[in-house]
This record gives C-alpha cells, structure tokens and sequence, in this order.
C-alpha cells in the first residue's frame, strides 16, 4: 500500500514540474490543507478520476489571471485572441499531464488502476468527496497570480 501523505506531496511536485515544463513557469506551492480551509475561487477546473487499488480525484484550478498567464506563455502567437475554450483545452492538456504522472508512480509502486480522461468545468465549483475520502487542498502561487489542486483519496 502506498503513503497516502506521498501521494499529496507527489502531485505537489509534479505540478510544480508540469507548469515549468510546459510554461517556464516557477509554482510556488503553498502548505497541503484540508479540503474544507480552502478560500481560493476557480476560473476554470480540470477534473479527473483514478480507481484500483485507492480512489483518487484530481482537480486543477485556475484563478483567469493564472490561466491566461499560462496560455499567453505557451501560446505566445495566439495571445491577442484568448477565449475560454483556448484555455479549456490548455486545463484539460495540464490536468493530463498531472494525471499521466501520477499513473505512471503509480504503476512503478505496483498498483493497478484505470483512469478517466479530463473533464473541464468552466467556473466556481464545489466539490465534494464521499464518506472516508481524505481530501487536501494544495495551493500555488504563480507569480501573484494562484492555481490550486484539491485531490480526495479513499484507500481500501
């Protein structure tokens, strides 16, 4: 069985990878929460679901600042024309990558497990975890600008 605590702290860390690979971007993440002290507002979400072994949802959240910080950076050519659906696909490319890496540790601490393909939720959302799921909040600090993860685990 895996550390539940290293599976919060290895999606801290890929974020921090996936945002500096893809937008040369340095994530400052803040202190892992519980679910239910997190202040931030979503702009937009991508959400995404592992089951196996242990149930675990990921979803990513941008503040607009943040997402369009990020679209401007890897898409430099597009930046005059950003819409919502530009950055709908950006979110579900980066909750993609997010994902991707945490099935493949996964998969290298032996685990079996599927996966859901990224769905994008465009404004606030409240999410909710069912009874016995430990559900954290990692914030991250963009350069002023924020993103946050909220991930639920339920361990069998």
């Amino acid at each position: 069985m895996i550390d539940i605590d290293a599976v919060f702290e290895f999606l801290r860390d890929s974020t921090v990878m996936v945002l500096k690979t893809i937008a040369m971007i340095d994530a400052k993440p803040g202190d892992i929460l519980p679910s239910d002290k997190n202040e931030l507002v979503s702009y937009v979400s991508g959400n995404v679901g592992i089951t196996g072994e242990m149930k675990i949802s990921i979803t990513v959240s941008f503040s607009k600042e943040a997402i369009t910080k990020i679209y401007r950076t890897v898409f430099p050519e597009d930046a005059s024309e950003v819409t919502i659906f530009h950055m709908g696909d950006l979110v579900g490319e980066v909750t993609n990558m997010i994902n991707g890496n945490m099935r493949r540790h996964l998969a290298e601490n032996n685990m079996k497990f599927d996966s859901s393909i990224p769905t994008v939720v465009v404004g606030s959302q409240q999410i909710y975890h069912p009874a016995g799921t430990i559900a954290k909040v990692i914030p991250f600090d963009l350069g002023g600008d924020y993103m946050f993860l909220e991930v639920g685990i339920k361990a069998f």
